[in-house]
């Protein structure tokens, strides 16, 4: 009986400390990227799309914490979905130059990767000769 109700008591302290350790910091539990911060018309589009298609996931190795991020399918949601281009190229350096939220920095990044997929190395799945590479199914 005792056993029970330590490993209980054991089971609760570790569920409460993963809680109050591992809630993500106030940036990670909301979905602005700041977007409205933008000035020019295409890159607020562009980091508006990338903040509507984050997806809730759990982060981390040694520490675990849940938030929003820019995964590869909001990559591939934003570049289809707004018919990104080479035209965008300028547009998007720019957003990830001045993007103070790292999860921008990251999709806008990406956006970059898929632009000039070529250039990627073989083993990056933004190089379209890429077995997993991220538009093998096109845009459809």
């Amino acid at each position: 009986m005792r056993w029970a109700w330590f490993a209980a008591a054991t089971l609760i302290l570790v569920l409460g400390l993963m809680l109050i350790f591992g809630w993500p910091s106030s940036g990670m539990a909301i979905r602005n990227l700041g977007c409205a911060q933008q000035a020019d018309p295409r890159e607020r589009q562009v980091c508006a799309a990338l903040q509507e298609h984050m997806e809730w996931t759990w982060f981390g190795h040694a520490i675990v914490s849940p938030g929003w991020r820019v995964t590869f399918r909001t990559v591939r949601e934003v570049y289809c979905g707004l018919s990104v281009g080479a035209s965008d190229l300028a547009a998007i350096e720019n957003l990830r130059k001045s993007a103070t939220d790292w999860r921008l920095q990251d999709g806008a990044q990406e956006l970059i990767w898929l632009l000039d997929g070529a250039s990627q190395p073989p083993a990056s799945i933004f190089n379209p000769s890429h077995p997993q590479y991220l538009l093998k199914d096109g845009c459809g």
